[in-house]
């Protein structure tokens, strides 16, 4: 059974730095969006790197949102691994 708790503590590791990756796509997204604003001339006209900003915003916000469900997805495998553990030993 110590594999059980090998996965078990994988699981709660790869979790926790699915977590942090979103963090920092999550800053670099908000970043994105930032810069996206200073990209106007003169009577409000936007300029290419607008479009290349809000993409890249876009882009950083998907890939958020996907680290955030696996990050949910595999806390609820350490959850049942855990508590499967528990249950046999």
């Amino acid at each position: 059974m110590p594999i059980v708790i090998v996965a078990t503590i994988a699981c709660a590791v790869l979790g926790a730095l699915s977590l942090y990756a979103a963090t920092i796509a999550e800053t670099r997204a908000n970043r994105a969006l930032h810069d996206s604003r200073s990209c106007f001339v003169g009577d409000g006209n936007p300029t290419n790197s607008f479009f290349t900003h809000r993409a890249r915003h876009d882009r950083l916000h998907r890939r958020t949102n996907q680290l955030l469900i696996l990050s949910a997805v595999v806390s609820l495998a350490a959850t049942g691994l855990a508590a499967y553990a528990v249950a046999v030993f």
